[in-house]
Formats: C-alpha cells, structure tokens, sequence
C-alpha cells in the first residue's frame, strides 16, 4: 500500500464518506420499516420480530467477518458485501410479505457485520502508523453521527414520500458509498490464507473494550429506539426531528473541541467527563416535560458519545497489529450489538411497568458499571497494549538509527543558479526545499533541472549528477538560451512540490515500498512538521547489508 504522512489522504477520505453514508442510511430505514411493516398488514410482536432478526443475525456473523477481513483481500471483501448492502433496501419494495422481511434482515445482519467492520479495518491500514490511534478517533465519528442523523433523515423522508420511494432514496445513498469506495483504489499484498477455526474469529486483546463499551451502549440503544415514542407520550412529536439534529450537533462540537486533546493522549479526563455527562443527562430524563428540555438532552447525549464512541475505537484499532485488525475490529464491535440490543429489549420491558422517561433514568447506571470497569482495569490495560505494541512496531529505531542527520537545505528564495552552486559545494544532487520557519514545501534535484532543460529535438538523458554535467558541456544555440533563463527562476518553479516524506516511526517495510514505488532516491524524515533528517536508498542498502553481516557470523 502507498505510504503517506496525512491523516486526511484521498482515501481516508473517500472511507469517511462512505462510511457516513452507510451508516446513516442503515440508521434512516429503523424508523420507516416499522411503519412499512403495519401498511403491509404486519402489526404487534412480527414488527419486533423483524427488526430484531438483523441484530441476530449481525452478533453470530460479526466474528466470521473478522476472518474474511484477515484473510482475504480487505478491499474486495468490502467492496463486495458493500454492493450486496445496498440490495437490501430495494428488496424490502418487492418482497412486502412477512417471512421474506424476515429473511432481508438476517440478509442485512450478514453484509452489515462485514460493512461495519471493514471500513473502520481499511481506514486504519490507509492512516500512517504513527497517526492510527488520532485518524481513527476521526474516522469513528462516522459511526456516531450515522447513528444520530441516520433516524432524522428516516423520519424526514417518511414525512413526505411514501415507503417504497423512501427505501429508493437510501438505496441512492448506498449507491453512492459504493462510488465512493471504488474510486479509493486501495492495494493489499497477497494475503497468506489461514484455514477457518472458531477460536480465532475473536480477538482476545478486544475483549475488555468490547465489555466495557457494550454497558456504555445500553443507554445509547435505549434512546435511539423509545425517543420518539417518549416523544409521542409527553405531546412532543414536533420536537423529535430537532432531537436528532441537537444530538448530531453535540457530537461534532465534541470532536472539534477535544480532538487536540486527544492527539496528545489525554484520554482519561476525557471519558470520566463524559461519562459524568451522560449520567446526569440519563437521570434528567425522569423530570423531563418540555421541548427545550428534550432539546438539551439530545445535545449534552451527542457530547458525550461524541467523545466515548471514537475514542474506544481509537483503543482497539490503534493497540492491535495491521494482519488481526479486521477480527479486532469485529470483536469490538459485538459491543455495539448487544449493547444496543439490550438497550432496547430493556426498555421494551420497562415502558409497561415504569414509563419510558424513568426507564432511561434507570439505564444511566450502565455507565456507572462501565466507568468502573474503565478506571478499575480498562485504562492500564489500554496503556500496556499501547506500550507493548510502540516497542514491536520500532524495535530497531530503523529509520532514525540510519537516516543522514545532516540535512542539507535550499531556502525558497533562492534560485536555480544558487541551487547548481550548492549541489556543487555539497557534492549533492537534490536537496529539501524549507520557508521561513523551517517546514518542507518541495524537493529540487538534479533530475528535476534536466527534465526543464529538454527540448524536442534533446534526448531524455539519465536523471543523474553524471548526466547533468554532460547537458550543460554539450551545448547548442536554443540549450544556452534555456539555460540562462533557467537559471534565475525560482527553485519552487522547478522543483518537485508534491513533497513525499516519512515519519521518523516509519516501519522498515514501509520506506522500502515508497522508494521502490516511487522513482526517487531519498526521502526527508519529517517530524512536528519540520526535517529531522533524510533516508536514502544508501541508507536501506546499507542497513541490509549490516543485517546480513550480522546474520552470517551468527550461523
């Protein structure tokens, strides 16, 4: 796969859009599938039925899904149960009967686990590996904002379509994450197949994250399925659609006022804050009679997952090797399955005997459990992970230990003549580019000079210092008059502005990759956005060759 620096690469991005998209048309056809249900003569406990026929079928698949990720090509696994999704919503509009509703949603609880695990899989392996843990922070706020604007965009539609138009304009939505993965193009190596055993469709190291985040998901499920009924109950209905938006509003001004927070590793404060938020927010719900109440709630319930849902994903994807992070990705999330079945089976129980309102009241002792659970042993465990897996990834400090130091630079002032002078002076034959504070923005070489210097009529020479110098001794008329004017350009005219970099925790695999994939052959070392040193294909030849070496006097 093509290394990069950036969080935000192409295909990240395509990734976070279609993983919106998914979720939040899985999320906008719970609200209209009931109601689809009863103009089908489909009334009572076979509504229950139906809906709850995807979560069971989702919690038995979910560790098999874990093992096609890890054992065959990511990419075209998802792309494939990513098309089979998108036939689901259709199929509810030509097969309107009972058991065949029954069966599209176990049919649905099947390329849904693959989805829901694949996509936040391919974002962590398209991330670089110093920046997994704060990109997939980013990434699983897909996931919540799905789940919160998800029902409005149901409820919205519903009001003004009927069901079969309805369920046509999430299967558009479905389309277009399906665009929008095929045009992300990633590559995967061959994958060496491991033969099918039970006991390795989980992944042990998730465990603990699972079972914390599945008592966290309990008050979560609880509300998304009874809001709109709590709603109906206190003459609220009008209020349920700004809910929605007041819930997607609270999570992203949770991401946009923590992230920093995040990137610098300052989880702890962040989930005991949330968690002290959701908790009062839960048990407000007992006292709760008007509109703008219901409207703070929803805000103050987005803060808090806001912060919890993606930084728990953070936990799991960013402690577990590249190879088990779609069984990792799987077993997690099993917490988002029971959690939230249980969330509404439970208030399923409690609607009759307490009220809907003291029911979520009661469900705030879920993160009671979880906080404890997180302070008593999920925050070290976390950190040791975190520890054991920093040391694996860079035992030998590969890219620091043997990488050039002494980093020559051109300052972007200065011109192509001034460059030639340098590149003579230092027996070099390219150099980093650097502005005024210091920070990267291009990479001149010589190849770079001779690709500007040719004509029609001048053949394409070997881009090296030995061909440079012949270009500029074999002169003719049209050469001298480009080379005069060459060179009192500037050297951002010239140079390479598309600047390919490393991290100076970049994985040995990795920089051999880009300097074979690349046609270049030295790569600055980039940290805090400014050059600490710069890796060549000297540097990686020689380090094999010390390997080597090493190796033999051992035998």
């Amino acid at each position: 796969m093509e290394q990069t620096t950036k969080i935000w690469n192409k295909q990240f991005i395509l990734l976070f859009i279609t993983n919106l998209l998914m979720m939040a048309a899985f999320y906008a056809s719970i609200p209209i599938i009931p109601i689809y249900c009863q103009e089908h003569g489909i009334t009572g406990m076979k509504v229950g039925i139906v809906l709850t026929a995807m979560s069971l079928a989702t919690i038995i698949f979910r560790p098999i899904a874990g093992y096609l990720l890890d054992n065959f090509n990511r990419y075209h696994v998802y792309l494939l149960f990513l098309g089979l999704f998108c036939l689901a919503f259709p199929s509810f509009i030509l097969f309107p009967t009972f058991g065949a509703l029954v069966l599209i949603r176990l049919y649905m609880g099947i390329v849904y686990s693959v989805c829901g695990s694949a996509t936040m899989t391919l974002a962590g392996d398209v991330l670089p590996r110093a920046n997994v843990t704060a990109g997939i922070s980013r990434f699983a706020l897909t996931i919540s904002i799905g789940m919160a604007f998800g029902p409005y965009i149901g409820i919205q539609v519903q009001n003004y379509v009927n069901s079969p138009t309805a369920f046509l304009i999430i299967f558009a939505m479905t389309v277009v994450a399906f665009i929008c993965v095929c045009a992300s193009h990633i590559q995967y190596p061959k994958v060496t197949r491991k033969k099918f055993a039970f006991r390795d469709t989980i992944y042990k190291p998730a465990l603990p994250f699972m079972f914390n985040m599945m008592f966290l998901m309990i008050p979560f499920g609880a509300v998304i399925a009874y809001s709109s009924l709590l709603a109906q109950d206190l003459h609220l209905t009008a209020t349920i659609p700004y809910f929605y938006i007041c819930l997607v509003l609270g999570m992203l001004l949770s991401k946009f006022s923590t992230q920093k927070m995040i990137d610098n590793g300052r989880h702890r404060v962040l989930v005991y804050l949330s968690l002290v938020l959701l908790m009062v927010t839960m048990a407000s719900y007992a006292f709760l009679t008007t509109s703008l109440h219901l409207l703070i709630a929803g805000f103050l319930f987005g803060l808090g997952y806001g912060i919890l849902q993606p930084l728990f994903q953070s936990f799991v994807t960013g402690t577990t090797p590249a190879p088990k992070r779609g069984v990792a990705n799987a077993t997690y999330m099993l917490s988002y399955d029971i959690g939230i079945g249980i969330g509404s089976f439970l208030m399923g129980s409690l609607q009759t005997s307490i009220g809907i309102a003291n029911g979520f009241a009661l469900t705030a002792l879920a993160f009671v459990i979880g906080g404890v659970i997180y302070a008593v042993y999920v925050d070290r465990y976390y950190l040791k992970l975190k520890n054991q897996l920093t040391s694996q990834a860079t035992p030998d400090n590969i890219v620091k230990t043997h990488m050039e130091h002494d980093v020559y630079t051109l300052p972007a002032t200065a011109n192509v003549q001034e460059a030639l002078l340098y590149f003579s002076q230092k027996h070099i034959s390219g150099a980093p580019i650097v502005n005024q504070n210091g920070q990267p923005v291009g990479f001149i070489s010589d190849g770079d000079i001779l690709r500007y210097l040719r004509t029609a009529d001048y053949p394409a020479a070997a881009l090296d210092g030995t061909a440079l110098l012949t270009a500029l001794l074999e002169t003719d008329v049209d050469f001298d008059q480009k080379l005069a004017n060459l060179t009192s350009l500037s050297v951002l005219e010239v140079s390479t502005r598309q600047l390919i970099t490393v991290d100076p925790t970049a994985s040995f695999e990795s920089v051999c990759q880009l300097l074979s994939a690349k046609p270049i052959k030295k790569v600055p070392v980039v940290e805090n956005h400014k050059i600490v040193g710069i890796i060549t294909r000297s540097n990686i030849t020689d380090y094999l060759t010390q390997r080597y070496l090493k190796q033999a006097t051992t035998m």
